[in-house]
């Protein structure tokens, strides 16, 4: 899972702030206060960030492991003598040896080990679940819709009851199908006896176009008998008014339905890159860039996403990934004319499940939508 540090929220709320003092010292009174808004935002995500890793520093930690994911497929390099056609193995994607150290910092400083992930331009959706096992399809409760509203909490006096506050909601079954993904790249034959060519191939390219298959399920699936989509869930809540492009104040009206509707604190907000484009640069009235090169929207870290279609704000705790125990099974072998080519291809697949606890933690719009004019 991506993570977005404490010590990377100080770090831009510092530049910010480094810009605020530069636009007051030149009399720039306005951005000086789309500054200030920009810093306040920040802080709000910032505190809620701090929490996380609170929780995280007080949680057990797994022992990393000593190997790489093509080491546990193929073996040491000492030990390898090459792979026929028709190789099979499999094996965890867990903490690799590749692994950096990262310290998060004011005002608690602590050390997190995050598990290296194949190189990527983009952080995308499926980052920012969680993630916990499965043994198979998972059978449960999806909160639904709010029955009542809270009642008042009184106070206690003495010889005096008073009625405790709760809200009820009601729940329906549900359940999150598996669905097996696989993904390959071509390699040559002559790649059976190069280690550091397996090596590199199943570590990144191998590993990166499963992850981006996997993404891509996760935002549109629609398989009755498998993985449905975030944006094909039923109950997550949509906005389709008329914007005239501008994201941006979608974006805050969004996180005002996840919160009231949803009554769950907005965590993210992804969007996909003509979209984040956009937004980046558009400028105010008085010839500033609205975002000013931040990467937080309203108080949310942003997510730029190949496959998202539109805008979506959510609630990450609402949702999480599930992986069905059995790893990722690699496999070598020809693919349609690879045999005359002197090619093959190395595969791999994994199975997995998206279980959507909270739907109305989701507010997904349409760019179509959005475009239309106000």
């Amino acid at each position: 899972m991506a993570v977005i540090t404490s010590k990377q929220l100080w770090q831009e709320r510092n530049r910010l702030a480094e810009e605020q003092r530069i636009a007051a010292d030149s009399g720039d009174k306005d951005k000086a206060l789309v500054i200030q808004g920009h810093i306040e935002q920040l802080d709000v995500t910032l505190e809620h960030v701090i929490d996380m890793e609170d929780a995280l520093r007080n949680a057990p930690k797994p022992k990393p492991q000593n190997t790489s994911f093509a080491e546990r497929i193929f073996g040491a390099r000492d030990e390898f003598h090459g792979v026929e056609i028709g190789f099979k193995n499999s094996a965890e994607v867990g903490p690799r040896n590749d692994a950096t150290v990262v310290t998060v910092g004011a005002p608690t400083e602590i050390e997190l080990e995050l598990p290296a992930k194949p190189e990527s331009p983009f952080q995308t959706f499926a980052d920012t679940l969680l993630e916990a096992p499965a043994v198979g399809s998972v059978s449960y409760k999806q909160r639904s819709t709010q029955t009542g509203s809270p009642d008042t909490w009184g106070g206690v006096t003495s010889g005096n009851s008073a009625t405790k506050s709760r809200v009820l909601y009601s729940y329906k079954d549900a359940v999150a199908n598996k669905e097996t993904i696989a993904g390959y790249v071509p390699i040559s034959k002559e790649s059976l006896k190069d280690y550091d060519e397996l090596m590199d191939v199943t570590n990144h390219d191998l590993l990166l176009d499963l992850d981006m298959k996997t993404n891509s399920k996760y935002w549109t699936g629609d398989s009755s008998t498998g993985i449905v989509g975030i944006t094909n869930v039923t109950g997550i809540q949509t906005f389709e008014t008329a914007m005239g492009g501008n994201y941006y104040e979608a974006i805050r009206k969004m996180r005002t339905l996840v919160m009231t509707n949803g009554l769950c604190i907005p965590t993210h907000v992804a969007v996909s890159p003509e979209i984040k484009e956009a937004i980046d640069l558009y400028k105010t009235a008085t010839g500033l860039y609205q975002t000013l090169g931040t990467n937080i929207y309203w108080g949310m870290p942003v997510v730029e996403d190949p496959d998202c279609p539109g805008i979506l704000v959510y609630d990450s705790f609402a949702a999480r990934r599930r992986a069905i125990h059995g790893g990722v099974s690699v496999e070598i072998g020809y693919y349609n004319d690879q045999f005359i080519k002197n090619e093959l291809s190395i595969l791999a697949e994994w199975t997995k499940a998206l279980q959507v606890r909270r739907p109305d933690g989701f507010c997904y719009a349409e760019k179509s939508d959005l475009d239309k004019a106000a």
